[in-house]
């Protein structure tokens, strides 16, 4: 697997937690009601773990695509 791409892709979810954290932040700041404060955060934590399952599912592909457990 190429390195080079698994840190970029990290830095790619870490600036994507950030960007989500930020508007989380603003989403508490709205004059929304409690109850869709709520479900954006709901939302966003889906969101999140949908993008890891996803990353972590495509690492684990191309490492046995590439015969490392040989």
């Amino acid at each position: 697997m190429d390195h080079i791409l698994v840190l970029s892709s990290g830095i790619g979810f870490i600036i994507l937690v950030g960007i989500v954290m930020l508007l989380l932040r603003i989403n508490d700041a709205s004059s929304l009601s409690n109850r869709a404060k709520r479900t954006v955060h709901l939302l966003a934590i889906l969101l999140l773990a949908i993008v890891c399952i996803v990353i972590f599912d495509w690492y684990s592909d191309e490492y046995i695509k590439n015969g490392v457990l040989r």
